[in-house]
């Protein structure tokens, strides 16, 4: 996996007006988006955010504050409660000041540029939208507070990168779409060949660590164009389903009685035991160890009845 760093504001020092408690980049290892949970101080007068070249998604999900920021649109002032979401486009400057009554809690995510640039481009033949990017100190957007609450959720669970790959090309989109003017596209056509043939790519290897990026190339579509057909063929996202598909391989393995979790983990293209376990939880409702002990005790209880 390539490390190098593609988020100017990663390594930032923030920490006279904020205490970080968790970074995508550092503690899941997760390189398609940064995603970072914050404490807030009650106070903060002088705030001064330097240009970057992503965009940049805040989510208030504790306390209430009054917030204003100064920069070349002029003044503007909000409030601030849970749910409330500001939009910091690539290449602007903030300068913020609040005070709030109760600890302020933000969670931060960071999309790259080029993938709005990219979903641009594949959307509407066009990298620049006439509004550029989408810029708001406070909004309301239940779509994206659900996904970045999701994100939150799936780092904390050791979800692999796929996962945040796939919501950050959903929420370019989204931005684009909802955010900046733009009409939304026609609906791709379904191209069920096609999908098959990712589906037959996504079973062959399932031992392999497989990207969004991996399995559009082969089948001779854009990831964008490939997310929209795959989630309009089969009403599932591309992670959604080759998670599942994982998921049915490692029952087939538990139920064989034979290989370690570590083993199987391996064999169904999951990064560690830990992250089979949080993903068969999830799809299953048990462990993989309690689903073999289940399998096992059921057996027994065939051949007891049998004999």
């Amino acid at each position: 996996m390539d490390d190098t760093n593609p988020f100017k504001s990663l390594d930032l020092d923030q920490s006279a007006f904020t205490e970080r408690t968790f970074c995508s980049w550092y503690d899941t290892g997760w390189r398609s988006v940064l995603l970072r949970r914050y404490d807030d101080h009650l106070v903060a007068e002088d705030v001064y955010l330097p240009p970057t070249d992503d965009q940049h998604l805040v989510l208030v999900t504790a306390g209430e504050s009054t917030i204003e920021s100064f920069g070349e649109g002029g003044r503007r002032k909000a409030r601030y409660v849970p749910g409330q979401i500001g939009l910091t486009p690539p290449g602007v400057p903030t300068r913020l000041r609040w005070r709030s009554e109760a600890s302020p809690r933000t969670l931060h995510l960071h999309l790259p540029d080029r993938l709005l640039t990219r979903a641009a481009r594949e959307l509407w033949g066009t990298e620049d939208s006439p509004l550029s990017r989408p810029d708001a100190l406070a909004l309301s957007d239940p779509v994206v507070a659900q996904v970045m609450l999701a994100l939150d959720t799936a780092a904390a669970t050791g979800m692999d990168d796929l996962y945040a790959d796939s919501a950050a090309h959903f929420l370019a989109v989204h931005l684009l779409t909802r955010h900046c003017g733009m009409p939304v596209p026609r609906l791709p056509r379904r191209e069920d060949t096609r999908v098959r043939r990712a589906i037959e790519i996504m079973r062959d290897g399932l031992h392999h660590p497989l990207t969004l990026t991996d399995i559009a190339s082969q089948v001779w579509l854009s990831t964008f164009h490939f997310v929209r057909v795959f989630k309009a063929a089969t009403g599932e996202t591309p992670h959604r389903y080759l998670t599942r598909l994982r998921i049915q391989e490692a029952c087939r393995h538990l139920e064989r009685g034979t290989g370690s979790i570590s083993e199987i983990a391996q064999l169904c293209g999951f990064s560690s035991p830990s992250h089979l376990s949080a993903a068969f939880a999830r799809e299953v409702g048990t462990s993989p160890s309690a689903y073999r002990r289940d399998v096992q005790e059921r057996d027994q209880r065939v051949d007891t009845h049998d004999q």
